[in-house]
């Protein structure tokens, strides 16, 4: 059994005040999540330009020195 059917036979067995509960808790955390993905959208692409090479070219740089 998944952990998802486990959780959902313990689910049918609760009251309303603890659906309610557990309700509130998802919602809470989809909030968080969704707050945090906002933000962390705000910042793709703001470092343009900072260096004056590809970051990606970079790194791969790095590794390569770090091989040898």
């Amino acid at each position: 059994m998944t952990k998802v059917q486990t959780l959902m036979l313990e689910i049918n067995k609760l009251d309303q005040n603890e659906l309610e509960l557990i309700l509130r808790e998802i919602l809470r955390r989809i909030d968080h999540r969704k707050r945090v993905e906002v933000a962390l959208n705000k910042l793709v692409g703001t470092g343009t330009g900072v260096w004056s090479a590809d970051a990606q070219q970079y790194i791969n740089a790095l590794r390569e020195d770090d091989r040898q």
